[in-house]
């Protein structure tokens, strides 16, 4: 039997041109990795920084939120690793612990000062 299927295609793209529908096109998985390797680096540059400026409560703070941001989207990939989130809830996923990361890090936060 013989399919016929219809498939859109679109007319590829030159050398040095931009795919001006990528930000879009771009699965959130994608963003969450991407997240999370800055935020990794944002942790050495924090943390020396932390360690230099010693009890300056905003430097603690940054430190503190790029922590529990890379924590949480590091809970996203255990969750989708070990198959007990659907890869289809992943939106909801990533935006629901963003928003946990968010309450644990002010009861941190609000603990400590």
């Amino acid at each position: 039997m013989e399919r016929n299927v219809s498939i859109e295609c679109r007319k590829p793209l030159q050398w040095g041109e931009l795919d001006p529908g990528r930000r879009e096109n771009t699965k959130i998985g994608m963003w969450a990795w991407l997240w999370q390797r800055i935020s990794a680096l944002a942790i050495i540059v924090f943390l020396a920084l932390h360690m230099t400026l010693t009890y300056k409560p905003f430097v603690q703070l940054l430190l503190l939120l790029a922590v529990a941001f890379h924590a949480t989207l590091g809970l996203r990939v255990i969750l989708l690793d070990f198959n007990l989130v659907d890869v289809k809830y992943q939106r909801a996923l990533v935006w629901g612990l963003a928003g946990l990361g968010l309450v644990v890090m002010g009861i941190i936060w609000f603990s400590t000062y």
